[in-house]
């Protein structure tokens, strides 16, 4: 398991350079008539420095070298048994995604998409992975997913105790929830592949 402090400089190092695109792009967004509230953006910067922890902690761009090595496994349900704790791990890895979604965009106020979503996104980490950068595991895209619903399902138990203002104020406004997700998930994973490395290995000389 890659020690907390890692992942903490890890995640950073690639983070620190989503904040000015993310600001540009809110201001990209008040100037086209499209200003969102100030509880939404706070959890928009929350959202995407998750995703930065979930490559992070997947072992995306962890060294500076991209080659193409993948170590397969294609048996379901086999690796559930025999490590029940990483399993469960891989479960809670993708429950913030799965809240943050229909937190955040209307249009992830049902299971099906949260789940489409989970699952792409778990999808894209096992490819990236191929890359020496872990084992890609069919296991994984079936926790994750199932991570990502139970994720939905806190989301539906707490919005009933949330008051509707603030539901109301961290909803995105007149955006394509889609859209902007896969554009922060995009960034990210540029990011964590190639600037992250650099900035760990070049200027921190860690590892």
């Amino acid at each position: 398991m890659i020690p907390f402090s890692d992942i903490l400089v890890r995640s950073l190092s690639g983070y620190v350079w989503m904040l000015p695109l993310l600001l540009l792009y809110f201001l990209f967004l008040k100037k086209a008539g499209k200003k969102q509230s100030l509880l939404h953006i706070a959890g928009v910067f929350l959202f995407c420095y998750y995703l930065f922890g979930v490559l992070t902690v997947t072992g995306i761009g962890y060294t500076s070298k991209i080659r193409f090595r993948p170590a397969l496994s294609l048996i379901p349900f086999v690796g559930m048994v025999t490590g029940p704790i990483d399993t469960a791990l891989n479960a809670v890895l993708f429950v913030p995604l799965g809240f943050f979604l229909p937190l955040l965009y209307e249009k992830y106020r049902r299971i099906t998409p949260v789940a489409a979503t989970g699952f792409l996104l778990s999808l894209s980490v096992e490819l990236a992975q191929m890359f020496d950068w872990g084992s890609s595991d069919i296991n994984d895209l079936i926790v994750n997913t199932a991570g990502a619903c139970l994720g939905y399902l806190l989301y539906r138990l707490l919005s009933k105790v949330m008051p509707v203002s603030w539901g109301k104020q961290l909803c995105a406004d007149k955006v394509n929830g889609p859209t902007e997700v896969l554009l922060f998930a995009s960034l990210t994973f540029f990011l964590m592949i190639f600037v992250q490395p650099w900035v760990v290995h070049s200027l921190l000389h860690i590892g």
